[in-house]
């Protein structure tokens, strides 16, 4: 992937005096031990700045503690007595570190680093690899922002790979090679000394990125539900959240920017908490515990609705997830309707601030009206098109399409047809099932309705069941199908 680094800009940002002092701040990791912030998010250049600029003179460092220091110096010596130069060796060195029980963190003579330390320690880890081969590895400074790094990689050309399965926890944590084999090949095609490549990471970078996104929220297309914890500090931390809070959280790949997420807490408080927005589209961040993540912001305290409360209503205690007292419930969608009702109830125990997004709730089908995919079809599936200007001469039902030789398939509904085969073409379908009790079963839908959506050239797919619809639309500069709503 070509560089492209404006360096016309780049060389304004090196002359600018916010420039200087990033370029500064990274020209010698040696002092390490006296800098406890090279741990916090961005290495905490972009705070160094500031505190420059309030005080008109370089701000006192606050030294590293001591199990923070031995933790940098036990990585930085293990890593040190092994050569790196080639792919291989940096595989083989990432997984002897974990692997081999040999690099004892403190004096206690279990404390030994381990795969659960390269996730949950990686700043204090990268740092250790960096200061023992910097040509190689780069401190961490993404912790919690990952969002940023996607974003940089496509406006900058730096070629990332595909992040690997979340299961496959060594390889997630072996990716942390190749994320920065990926950025010391941008610093060579552009001939960056090393301060000069920290600061564009941690500093010119993000600050690129984020000034390219309005800060104005879009409208929500879909309502999404969040569980916190109570012994994970997730309470304290959301009881102390205000108006200028941004998290990273748990979140499902189809949460958009703009979208709204309910907060519920576990047992023993088990209560809804507050209402957040998504901040910027989900993302994958390979070295987070979950497999998505998504950053979410701008949180509205909302009544303590209780879980019995949930469990009791009629149109609630019919989801999935509610049934299963929430297990497994963060990053799950709610239909509008389920949304609408929970408000609704919490507004029957205080105050629901009428700022909280509101959707439109039309006329509800009983689940046990519906016996049947045609049932689907009759009740939910056609009014609904009705409602969007169509009639029964706008559709044709059970159209078939050639896939392969002898091979046909019949789409529910076609919408918008023209053309003959070879060159039959369609606005959109509708890919119909009876039930879909689950993100499986929703996917499964979609991924048939796929195959044959990409061959007439479908704009719009959209998949239903009884539980409700999803709509996905075509990004032609990409050909990706995205989720648009629910």
């Amino acid at each position: 992937m070509a560089s492209q680094l404006n360096r016309f800009v780049w060389e304004m940002y090196l002359d600018s005096l916010e420039g200087t002092q990033a370029t500064d701040y990274f020209a010698s990791l040696e002092d390490y031990a006296e800098r406890s912030g090279l741990l916090n998010p961005f290495l905490n250049v972009g705070d160094w700045i500031v505190l420059l600029a309030d005080e008109e003179q370089a701000p006192e460092h606050i030294p590293m503690v001591k199990d923070d220091l031995d933790f940098v110096n036990a990585v930085r010596a293990a890593a040190a007595a092994t050569a790196v130069s080639t792919p291989e060796e940096v595989r083989a060195l990432l997984t002897n570190l974990i692997e081999s029980g040999t690099v004892h963190l403190s004096d206690a003579e279990d404390d030994i680093l381990d795969l659960r330390d390269a996730f949950v320690n990686l700043p204090l880890l990268s740092l250790g690899l960096h200061l023992a081969h910097p040509d190689v590895f780069l401190p961490y400074g993404f912790t919690g922002h990952y969002h940023f790094v996607p974003k940089i990689a496509e406006e900058f050309g730096i070629a990332l790979p595909p992040v690997p399965a979340k299961k496959e926890r060594l390889e997630r944590w072996i990716y942390f090679g190749a994320f920065c084999a990926a950025f010391q090949e941008f610093r060579r095609a552009n001939e960056l000394p090393l301060p000069e490549l920290l600061a564009f990471m941690y500093d010119f970078s993000v600050n690129y990125v984020a000034m390219e996104q309005e800060e104005e929220l879009p409208e929500p297309r879909n309502t999404w539900l969040l569980i916190g914890g109570v012994t994970n500090g997730d309470l304290a931390d959301l009881d102390a959240s205000d108006t200028e809070t941004r998290t990273q959280w748990q979140g499902n790949l189809d949460m958009r920017r703009g979208d709204v997420c309910l907060m519920y807490v576990r047992s023993p408080l088990s209560s809804l908490h507050s209402l957040w927005r998504v901040l910027d589209d989900a993302y994958e961040d390979p070295f987070f515990h979950y497999k998505h993540a998504v950053q979410i912001g701008q949180p509205t305290p909302l009544p303590r609705l209780h879980f019995r409360d949930l469990a009791a209503d009629p149109l609630l205690r019919e989801n999935r997830y509610v049934k299963a007292k929430l297990q497994g419930a963060s990053g799950k969608a709610l239909t509008h309707a389920e949304y609408e009702r929970i408000l609704q109830m919490a507004a029957s125990l205080g105050e629901v601030p009428t700022t909280v997004p509101h959707f439109p709730v039309s006329e509800v089908v009983k689940l046990a009206d519906l016996s049947n995919e045609r049932d689907v079809e009759v009740k939910l599936v056609e009014p609904l098109l009705r409602r969007l200007g169509m009639g029964e001469p706008d559709w044709t039902r059970q159209m078939p399409v050639r896939m392969g030789r002898g091979e046909r398939v019949y789409p529910d509904y076609a919408i918008g047809v023209t053309g003959i085969a070879p060159e039959l073409r369609v606005r959109a379908l509708v890919e119909v099932k009876y039930r879909a009790p689950g993100e499986r079963a929703w996917r499964e839908a979609f991924l048939q309705a796929k195959s044959y959506g990409l061959r007439l050239n479908a704009a719009v797919i959209m998949t239903a069941a009884a539980e409700g619809i999803q709509v996905y639309v075509r990004q032609f500069s990409t050909g990706h199908l995205s989720l648009q709503g629910r």
